[in-house]
């Protein structure tokens, strides 16, 4: 949202966050260099503000503070998915079957968001269209979805009616042998 659409409150508040930023970096600098926040002198030799740890700690704080305040949280762009063997060890699906959003916020529960992009239920489906597990139809009104085809239904992926407001549509869902070939492959399958 820019300045100019932003009304004067807002403008404030972020004012008043930028300024309560650069007062907390400059307070972790001098706690990094062993300065008393209160008086800015030094403290002594034996206090744990002399703690090598603790000093690499205060600055990382203060660079992230940093990135805070520009606009960014970290350096770079997250552009892969990565997930560890720890972490799908302990992805728990349910046994009813479900479609790639959900299985999607559930990966995402378990992946360490700092390392690794999102998962998606439209990023899964596109590399699962890509990998020709799941195809694409386009309707008479022009738009297009996702649907199974001869390989789908081997790898655990199955259409379903659904209902929604009155209105009943085929889903895309994942039983429970499709759930394990999502997450045995999906580094691979992301990568695709």
């Amino acid at each position: 949202m820019s300045m100019e659409k932003m009304d004067v409150k807002e403008v404030s508040e972020l004012q008043q966050e930028k300024v309560s930023i650069e007062k907390t970096v400059s307070i972790l600098e001098n706690l990094a260099k062993g300065l008393d926040p209160g008086t800015n002198k030094e403290v002594k030799q034996d206090h744990i503000l002399h703690d090598p740890e603790i000093i690499r700690s205060f600055y990382f704080a203060k660079q992230v503070l940093e990135n805070v305040k520009k606009g960014i949280y970290n350096k770079r762009k997250l552009t892969e998915f990565i997930i560890t063997p720890e972490q799908k060890s302990k992805v728990r699906l349910p046994e009813r079957k479900i479609g790639v959003n959900e299985f999607s916020r559930i990966i995402n529960e378990h992946i360490d968001l700092h390392l690794s992009k999102k998962l998606t239920g439209v990023e899964l489906n596109r590399q699962l269209k890509k990998l020709k597990v799941l195809s694409e139809e386009t309707l008479e009104e022009g738009k297009k979805r996702t649907v199974t085809n001869e390989y789908s239904l081997g790898l655990g992926f199955e259409t379903e009616k659904r209902e929604k407001n009155g209105n009943v549509y085929d889903m895309v869902v994942i039983n429970n042998e499709g759930k394990v070939y999502l997450l045995e492959n999906l580094e691979e399958i992301m990568k695709a």
